[in-house]
C-alpha cells in the first residue's frame, strides 16, 4: 500500500486568510478567548518578524500598528477543511479526515493515470494551491510514517520502502504529540529526536513508560499496522467572509462574491458536481445612519434552471437579484451556500431548431425582473382558490410545458390582462353600459355581453364581488376594440380589467 498525507502548517492562520489575500500580504495574528483572557493563537510569518508569538495577549499584538488582528472563526476553518478534502477527492476516493489540518488519502495504483508518487505530490500541491491553501505532503508505505514525514519536511518528501527509521532519526520528539509526562521524561533522559528513541532497549522502556513508550518507539522505527478509515462527512459546499468595516455599496461586495464563488466553482469542480442552488445570508450591520432594515439577517435563495458552474452567469445573477432586492444596511458578514447538483448534459437533434441556452435565458430573465419586477416574469401557474385573477406567476424552467402541437386549438381569443385593473367611468342605459371612459379617451359601447357576477373569499377580510361584461367599442382612428370590463360590488367603482386579441 501506498499512502500519501498532506498536512496544512499553521492551519488557524491560512483559514482565517484563505478568502482575503490583501491581509496575507500584511502582519497578521488571529486571537481566541474569552476577555480579558484573549490571546493571539495563530500568526504569519511577517508578524512573527515583527517579535509577534502565539500566547501574547491582544493588547501586546494591537500595540504594532502595521499587524492586522482577526478573531478566530471556526466557519472559516470548517470551510477550509472541507476545501482541502474536496480538492483530495480529485486524486482518491479514499480519504480519512485525521484532523483539521491533516488528511491521509490511499494512492495505491494510480501511478498508471497521475505518475509517480513525487509527481501525485505535487499535483495535490498545484491543486491546494488554487483553494488558496500552503500544503506539505509526505509518501509512505504505511500511514502514521506519512504523517510524521509530512509534519517534518518542508515541501515534499516520499519516504523510501524499508528505510523510514534512517530517514525519520532527525525528526524531534514533539512529531509524535506525546503525553506531556511523557515527553518531559524522554527530554530529562536526553532523548530528543526519533532516532534517539528507535536504539533504546526495549526491555528497559517498557519498564519505566510501559506500553505506551513501545508504542513510541515503534512509531520512531517507522513501524505502523494501521489501517485507512475513510471518511464521508456530508459535503457542505460553504463560504464565508467578515468585513473590518461594514460595506455599503454593492460594486464592492461584487469584488467579494466573485472571490467566494471562484472558491465554491472550484471545490465543486473537483467532485464533478455543479451548482443547483445558490443561498446568501448577509449579516447587517443596523447601527449606521440612515438604513431601512429591520432584520440584521437578511437571506436570499437563487434557483437556477440548470446546475451550472458559470462563474460570470453565477455572479451576474447575485448583482441583479440584490439590486432588485437592496438589503437596506451595510453588510458586516455574509456567507454563501451552494446546493450541489449532477451537471445538466443535453444532446440537441441534428434535425431540430436550436433552444435558447437555459443559462443565458435566465440572465435575460433576471434582467426583466430587475426592470418589471418579480411577480411579472415566468410562467403563468393556476392557482386552486377563489380569486379575481386565479393564476400566478411562477419561475420558468426548461421543459416545464411540454405541448404537442395536436393539443392546440384551432383558433382561440387571448385576453391581455391588465395589472392593476385600469379604473373607468361607465354610462349605462337600461343597466347597460353605453359609454365608457378610460386611460383618458372615451369610446361608445357597440355591444356588450353580461353581466357575469363572480365572487370569492367571503369567509375572510378579503372577501371579493364583480358583475363582468364584454364590451366592443368604437375606435375611430383604428377600429374595434373589445375590452372585459367590471363593476365592484364592494366599492360600486368601474374597471377595464383587459383587452382581447
Amino acid at each position: 500500500m501506498l499512502y500519501a498525507c498532506v498536512y496544512v502548517p499553521n492551519f488557524v492562520a491560512q483559514a482565517a486568510l484563505r478568502n482575503d489575500p490583501e491581509v496575507a500580504a500584511k502582519p497578521f495574528a488571529v486571537v481566541d478567548g474569552v476577555p480579558p483572557q484573549v490571546r493571539v493563537v495563530a500568526l504569519n510569518s511577517r508578524a512573527k518578524r515583527l517579535g509577534l508569538w502565539v500566547g501574547m495577549t491582544t493588547a501586546d499584538a494591537g500595540a504594532q500598528s502595521a499587524v492586522r488582528i482577526r478573531e478566530r472563526s471556526l466557519g472559516l476553518e470548517k470551510a477550509a477543511h472541507a476545501a482541502l478534502v474536496d480538492c483530495l477527492a480529485r486524486f482518491s476516493p479514499w480519504c480519512e479526515e485525521v484532523a483539521d489540518d491533516l488528511c491521509v488519502l490511499d494512492i495505491s495504483g494510480l501511478s498508471k493515470l497521475l505518475g509517480t508518487p513525487g509527481q501525485i505530490a505535487r499535483s495535490i500541491r498545484v491543486e491546494a494551491r488554487r483553494l488558496p491553501l500552503y500544503i506539505k505532503v509526505g509518501v509512505a508505505r504505511n500511514i502514521d510514517s506519512a504523517i510524521h514525514v509530512a509534519r517534518a519536511t518542508k515541501n515534499i518528501f516520499v519516504l523510501p520502502s524499508g528505510q523510514e527509521a534512517e530517514h525519520l532519526k532527525d525528526v524531534p520528539l514533539e512529531i509524535l504529540d506525546p503525553a506531556p509526562e511523557i515527553l518531559k521524561t524522554l527530554h530529562r533522559w536526553g532523548i530528543r529526536t526519533f532516532g534517539q528513541l528507535a536504539i533504546l532497549p526495549h526491555l528497559a522502556l517498557s519498564q519505566r513508560l510501559g506500553q505506551e513508550g513501545l508504542r513510541l518507539q515503534r512509531l520512531a522505527q517507522g513501524q505502523s499496522n494501521r489501517i485507512l478509515v475513510p471518511t464521508s462527512a456530508p459535503a457542505i459546499f460553504e463560504e464565508e467572509m467578515s468585513f473590518d468595516h461594514a460595506v455599503e455599496d454593492l460594486e464592492s461586495l461584487a469584488f467579494v462574491f466573485h472571490r467566494l464563488l471562484a472558491q465554491l466553482v472550484l471545490r465543486l469542480s473537483s467532485r464533478s458536481l455543479a451548482i443547483g442552488e445558490l443561498h446568501l445570508e448577509l449579516f447587517l450591520d443596523l447601527a449606521t445612519d440612515g438604513v431601512t432594515a429591520t432584520d440584521k439577517l437578511f437571506s436570499r435563495s437563487l434557483k437556477l434552471p440548470v446546475p451550472t458552474v458559470d462563474l460570470t452567469l453565477l455572479l451576474k445573477l447575485l448583482q441583479l437579484d440584490l439590486e432588485a432586492h437592496q438589503p437596506g444596511a451595510p453588510v458586516a458578514k455574509l456567507i454563501l451556500r451552494a446546493e450541489p447538483a449532477k451537471p445538466s448534459a443535453v444532446q440537441d437533434g441534428m434535425f431540430v431548431p436550436r433552444r435558447p441556452e437555459p443559462q443565458k435565458m435566465e440572465l435575460t430573465l433576471a434582467r426583466l425582473r430587475n426592470l418589471v419586477g418579480e411577480g411579472r416574469v415566468g410562467s403563468p401557474e393556476l392557482i386552486d382558490q377563489h380569486m379575481q385573477i386565479p393564476f400566478r406567476m411562477a419561475r420558468f424552467a426548461p421543459g416545464m410545458f411540454r405541448i404537442k402541437p395536436s393539443d392546440l386549438p384551432v383558433s382561440r381569443t387571448a385576453v391581455r390582462i391588465f395589472r392593476p385593473s385600469v379604473p373607468a367611468d361607465v354610462e349605462k342605459n337600461r343597466g347597460a353600459p353605453r359609454r365608457i371612459r378610460f386611460q383618458g379617451k372615451g369610446y361608445r359601447v357597440l355591444q356588450a355581453s353580461g353581466p357575469w357576477r363572480r365572487s370569492g373569499e367571503w369567509w375572510t377580510h378579503e372577501h371579493w364581488g364583480r358583475d363582468e361584461w364584454d364590451l366592443v367599442l368604437d375606435r375611430a382612428e383604428s377600429g374595434r376594440l373589445v375590452v372585459r370590463a367590471y363593476r365592484d360590488l364592494v366599492t360600486g367603482r368601474w374597471y377595464v380589467d383587459g383587452e382581447y386579441d
